[in-house]
């Protein structure tokens, strides 16, 4: 797929800031620019729900632990179920 993502974005501007760059250079770098902040859900917690999958939790299982429904995570899980 390639392209650059939001997240991307994102950890090259934190990585700027933990870098210690100075108010100046983050203007000049990204001043006008609206930083979208990835939320968790999007970002992480469908790898977590993959990974607890891989290690043998049910669907019912995963969709306690996330509160979601078995629906979703058959969705979240389809790619991983589908190479088995």
């Amino acid at each position: 797929m390639g392209g650059i993502t939001n997240l991307d974005i994102f950890e090259e501007f934190f990585k700027t800031i933990q870098e210690g760059a100075s108010l100046t250079k983050v203007l000049q770098e990204y001043g006008g620019s609206s930083i979208y902040i990835p939320s968790f859900k999007s970002t992480f917690r469908n790898e977590l729900i993959v990974k607890d999958y891989q290690i043998g939790l049910t669907p019912r299982e995963l969709a306690k632990k996330y509160s979601l429904s078995i629906a979703q995570i058959y969705q979240i899980t389809k790619e991983e179920r589908e190479n088995e």
